[in-house]
């Protein structure tokens, strides 16, 4: 099994492609790649380097990173450093430049067997994901908080501190009463207790039976890369963790545009789960109160 590495973390000197970028150099940088997260700016240093760096950084994503390459062959950025810098108050996470293109817009250049080529790496890349020994509860890597998007402070960007993300789960109903508490952050939605109660009472119902499996959680075509020589790697592990089985569709079916035929193919790499869906729609329009 995959060992925790200790932070600060720093690769061996002999596996670096050059020398570690300055903490000056980085924050001089300003080519930047896109980054939708507040508190976090993401540059592309020198032909070997990207560093991801800010306050809202958690160096949890470099940990994720690690454990996926110790326990698998998923083509994942190699991560150099992760480390905390007291003078900017920043995370650093210094990882691996890999050239290639965004699943999309590329997808929709594709024929019907350049689409069963990456579909075929990603089918083969969950497999392996869904085949890891869980660990027996529901949270972060190595027993930590759990990182994702909808839980603890939901979308609250105010709300920066890993204090408001939950601990591990024992069981699936812990996972979802911490559904609940995040349903009930949302200040608009407790005017109706009676429509919470009954949300609730549903959750408890459907989302029950599913075992902890490691899943990515927020693979957005723009977190797709196709390399330059095909093959397919996934970027950006902030939200993986140990999850219920059905977390890692609905998270990815929910949020869709559904404006090309890539949700389409989804169930040849993810197993479905319609009825979850469902009230993970219900669960995420819950959530997206807090934002309007």
């Amino acid at each position: 099994m995959a060992t925790r590495p200790t932070l600060p973390y720093f690769a061996p000197p002999e596996s670096l492609p050059a020398p570690l970028p300055r903490i000056a150099s980085i924050l001089a940088s300003t080519r930047f790649f896109p980054s939708y997260q507040v508190g976090s700016k993401v540059v592309h240093f020198n032909q070997y380097y990207v560093v991801k760096y800010g306050t809202r950084v958690r160096l949890q994503e470099g940990e994720n990173m690690l454990f996926v390459r110790q326990a698998t062959n998923i083509r994942v950025p190699t991560v150099y450093a992760l480390f905390y810098d007291e003078k900017t108050s920043y995370n650093f996470i210094i990882q691996e430049y890999i050239p290639g293109r965004n699943l999309l817009p590329h997808w929709e250049t594709l024929d019907e067997s350049g689409k069963e080529a990456i579909v075929a790496q990603l089918r083969q890349y969950f497999d392996q994901l869904r085949s890891l020994p869980s660990p027996g509860y529901f949270g972060g890597v190595w027993g930590q908080r759990t990182l994702d998007l909808y839980l603890g402070s939901g979308m609250d960007a105010s709300k920066t501190s890993d204090e408001h993300k939950p601990l591990p789960c024992a069981t699936e109903k812990e996972w979802v009463d911490n559904m609940i508490a995040a349903g009930k952050a949302v200040d608009a939605f407790n005017k109706y207790p009676n429509l919470v109660g009954f949300f609730g009472h549903a959750f408890h119902t459907i989302f029950q039976g599913h075992r902890p499996v490691f899943s990515h959680t927020d693979l957005h075509p723009t977190n797709v890369l196709i390399c330059d020589d095909g093959t397919v790697a996934l970027i950006d592990w902030g939200r993986a963790g140990w999850y219920p089985s059905f977390w890692e569709y609905c998270c990815l079916m929910a949020p869709l545009g559904h404006d090309c035929d890539f949700d389409s193919w989804i169930p040849r790499f993810l197993d479905e789960y319609l009825v979850e869906l469902g009230w993970m729609y219900k669960f995420r329009e819950w959530i997206l109160i807090s934002c309007l």
